[in-house]
């Protein structure tokens, strides 16, 4: 079995810490100060989630794999999707019960979009140069003003080239940037690039960040709308690199709950979306409760990643469903080498 890298597993770890912060603090992204903590934060911690999700796909190689991602991305979209429907159903008392399954439910965009990611890479790696494709692609895609929510496109789209970076990125490129003068350096940049942001606040909205909405929302109709989108891309490429080059590579008390992030992501909206219909949050509006509810996420993602929570459901968000696939992948497999051999055969 390959060792883990405890470099990504930190990383993972400080991303998905980040991902439950922001959305418990989302409530009060209208305020000043927690307003440019909330943008810092989506600025680009999305980003790096899927740099890592890319990085780690060069293992994408056999048939078998592709069968695994399928049954460990498709079936738990399809699980969560339908039961944060069912739970905003009940929670809120819809008068309907509408399952949309091609408007992924809030933070599902990222599982639908990683499904799509996966599909692609195959066909992006014929490209000559897919990176300069897909990020023309997403600038491009600003302008349509049709783009919407459905089947998360925009997001995967804009996204799409941070997968492609994380893809192309070898690990001894992360000694560029873990040196002491470039780490010095990215604190200042960090420090400066939230004094930009807290100084843009009234006038800088968070979706840029989302990638989920054509120019026209922002009331840019002009030609040159797609620079802004430029903009935000170099904006959070900096931010990026400055946070890889500080994540440390040696052992933490949460290396090992960076391995679970996958159940911090899909169950900690359930207890957000519980503190919204409860309306708890009016409760932490002071300062101090503000400080306090960032410690509640700071708590929430160590005990959502422990294994106890993978013990009690891993059949839930890691479903074995090798059964479903394991005799076809096995019959295609099979006839794949057959046909081999007699192609073999024929040439000789």
């Amino acid at each position: 079995m390959k060792e883990r890298d405890v470099y990504f597993d930190n990383l993972k770890f400080i991303l998905i810490l980040l991902v439950v912060v922001g959305h418990l603090i989302e409530p009060f992204n209208g305020e000043p100060a927690m307003g440019t903590i909330y943008q810092f934060i989506y600025s680009f911690h999305m980003p790096l989630f899927i740099f890592t999700v890319g990085y780690f796909a060069k293992r994408i190689q056999s048939p078998k794999q592709y069968v695994g991602l399928l049954s460990g991305l498709v079936v738990p979209y399809f699980i969560f999707e339908t039961l944060y429907t069912l739970f905003d159903y009940y929670m809120q008392g819809l008068d309907r019960l509408d399952f949309t399954y091609f408007y992924p439910n809030w933070i599902l965009w990222f599982l639908f979009s990683m499904i799509l990611w996966k599909m692609l890479l195959p066909y992006l790696l014929m490209l000559k140069y897919p990176l300069v494709v897909c990020f023309a692609l997403s600038v491009m895609l600003g302008y349509s003003i049709d783009v919407d929510y459905y089947a998360s496109i925009s997001r995967t789209l804009y996204f799409l080239p941070f997968f492609l970076i994380g893809f192309y990125f070898k690990r001894e490129w992360l000694d560029a940037i873990k040196t002491r003068q470039f780490q010095l350096l990215s604190l200042l940049l960090l420090a400066a690039g939230f004094t930009l942001l807290y100084t843009l606040l009234p006038i800088l909205h968070t979706s840029w960040f989302y990638g989920a909405m054509p120019y026209l929302e922002f009331g840019l109709d002009s030609w040159y709308a797609g620079f802004y989108r430029i903009i935000t891309y170099a904006f959070t490429v900096i931010m990026g690199l400055c946070v890889l080059s500080l994540i440390p590579e040696s052992n933490t008390p949460f290396t090992d709950r960076g391995v679970n992030t996958i159940y911090v992501f899909l169950l900690h909206g359930f207890i957000v979306k519980t503190m919204q219909h409860l309306e708890w949050f009016e409760a932490f509006r002071s300062t101090g409760g503000k400080l306090l509810l960032i410690l509640f996420g700071a708590v929430l993602t160590w005990l959502l990643s422990s294994p106890w929570i993978k013990r009690g459901f891993g059949w839930i968000v890691e479903p074995n469903v090798g059964f479903l696939f394991h005799y076809r992948s096995k019959h295609l497999h099979e006839r794949a080498e057959t046909k081999r051999s007699d192609a073999k055969g024929s040439d000789a």
